[in-house]
């Protein structure tokens, strides 16, 4: 109401409340990240995926109790990621001013990961974290393509529907002879018979090396036969894919699990073939384990159906 009344002689300026600047308001609690132990961080920390890290770190607070202790993580480069909290009660009276605590890790993801370490009162609200934090950067562990256009066969052998894993490369029919040294698999569909899904298909893949070639319009019986395995098919996987395969070691055990044996891929029904959202895992035969995404299944500009593909392997 003052404002109002006193007119011209007040400007609007001397009304205005100014915010706390985040920076000053939670400067009675402080972080101290150790660097006793050759697997410390204390800031920033460049290792391999698999190895081991500890932050070895002592909170303080000067005014105000402690009676929880969060551990922030955040993986990924952008800010704007999900972070993953965990907290832990205080239940010592006499660490309610400084509180130690040592977390070990074992990597396994690669990139950079965030962690900050928080203090919150006895009503659970927050009071600082020392605006500190430490990175770990896990180190490239595997190969990742993104968005490969795999086609579906045709009469006359044009249509790119070949791929090899090691080289990234698409081959059509008639390129596949002089590559099939290289070529890990090939698709190909079949209608579903179903009278509810006549019209549609059911996708598949293949590996030359299956003692009976499902495509035999495409003869590949001289064909160099890599012996690449895969497992069954995994629809609906798509957070599999984008968040626990973000490693060598994640890649191998989900792999491992899913038991790739087969030399053959084939759906009874056009929604449990490859869809999108499908996963299938491999193993290559010089060892390597990896995955296969299905982004989506369409058709380009002349109206050929094709596969979008992403695959993830170690290196």
């Amino acid at each position: 109401m003052f404002c109002l009344l006193t007119g011209a002689l007040v400007t609007i300026s001397s009304c205005k409340k100014e915010s706390e600047n985040i920076f000053n308001m939670f400067t009675d609690v402080s972080v101290t990240f150790h660097g006793d132990h050759p697997l410390s961080v204390i800031d920033y920390k460049q290792v391999n995926d698999g190895d081991s890290v500890y932050i070895d770190y002592t909170i303080t607070s000067a005014k105000e109790d402690m009676f929880f202790v969060g551990v922030e993580r955040v993986a990924g480069a952008s800010s704007s990621a999900t972070p993953e909290r965990t907290v832990t009660t205080i239940t010592d009276d006499s660490q309610r001013r400084s509180y130690s605590g040592l977390i070990k890790l074992k990597m396994a993801r690669d990139g950079k990961t965030s962690y900050r370490i928080y203090a919150l009162n006895g009503k659970n609200t927050y009071i600082g974290d020392g605006y500190k934090k430490v990175t770990i950067e896990v180190n490239s562990s595997y190969y990742f393509v993104h968005n490969r256009r795999v086609y579906l066969p045709d009469t006359v052998g044009t249509a790119a529907s070949f791929y090899s894993i090691e080289k990234d490369k698409i081959f059509n029919y008639t390129e596949g002879t002089a590559n099939s040294a290289d070529i890990d698999f090939g698709i190909w569909r079949k209608p579903d018979t179903a009278p509810a899904r006549i019209g549609q298909f059911i996708n598949n893949l293949y590996s030359p090396s299956h003692p009976t070639n499902p495509f035999p319009l495409y003869d590949v019986t001289d064909w160099q036969k890599r012996n690449t395995k895969f497992s069954t098919i995994r629809n609906g996987s798509s957070n599999t894919f984008l968040y626990t395969l973000v490693s060598n070691s994640t890649i191998e055990s989900n792999a491992k699990a899913a038991n790739p044996t087969l030399t053959s891929v084939e759906g009874t029904t056009s929604q449990n073939g490859l869809v999108a959202g499908s996963l299938v895992y491999f193993i290559t035969p010089e060892g390597k384990y990896g995955a296969i995404y299905i982004n989506a299944i369409d058709t380009d500009y002349d109206k050929k159906p094709y596969l979008s593909l992403s695959i993830k392997m170690q290196k």
